[in-house]
């Protein structure tokens, strides 16, 4: 199994994927097929940046495509994603960072003076950068067990320190329940989702359970 090969690669290309909206009120809409270009595209970035499959990779993006293309391009090669919010201090960035150790990290350009203060330790890149898509070959889908990891989302830490939770593959098709009996979502629907990036809310609600009921 492999979310971006079985549910992205899939569909059909021309078919609606994401609504961009921009602060000065312009739109875009993103298909399927660019979804998947953009994604195969940066998951061969990943792969020559030294990503393998079961490594952790951490963002730090808003909410924008290139959130959602950095976690589809990591479902593709196997990495196991760690999105952070951008309300995230230092310390709070240092602590997942010590707790996940990721070999490699995505940031938005906003977010690199904070990124700085937790001292990474790693490689990062950053978004937006049309570079990250530029490269010709395409980042092959692995063939994934549904127990490997894919996610890892962290506790609010009301009792205690935030603690990560790996969620595995099976996670992301197991949306499709919710999306058929929470949000109702229908093929040709359009969800819309509040959450800020980094919520486990956000990625599951804004395009994976949505994804699967197309």
């Amino acid at each position: 199994m492999n979310f971006a090969r079985d549910v992205v690669d899939a569909a059909p290309r021309e078919r609606r994927a994401l609504v961009e909206l921009s602060r000065g009120g312009s739109r875009r809409v993103w298909t399927f097929g660019e979804v998947s270009e953009h994604s195969a595209r940066l998951a061969a970035t990943l792969e020559a940046h030294g990503v393998c499959r079961g490594e952790t990779v951490m963002t730090i993006v808003g909410n924008r495509p290139e959130w959602v293309l950095a976690m589809v391009a990591c479902f593709r090669v196997g990495a196991v994603v760690l999105p952070c919010n951008e309300q995230l201090r230092a310390k709070d960035l240092r602590l997942r960072i010590e707790q996940a150790r990721p070999k490699l990290i995505i940031a938005d350009v906003r977010n690199l003076a904070e990124l700085s203060q937790a001292r990474p330790g790693c490689e990062v890149l950053t978004v937006p950068d049309k570079r990250l898509y530029q490269d010709l070959m395409r980042g092959s889908p692995v063939e994934l067990s549904p127990t490997d990891p894919c996610l890892i989302t962290f506790t609010s830490g009301t009792t205690g320190e935030p603690r990560g939770v790996v969620h595995a593959q099976r996670y992301l098709l197991g949306q499709r329940l919710q999306a058929e009996h929470w949000l109702d979502a229908r093929e040709g629907d359009l969800v819309w989702c509040t959450a800020a990036s980094g919520w486990s809310k956000s990625a599951r609600n804004a395009f994976i359970a949505p994804w699967l009921r197309g």
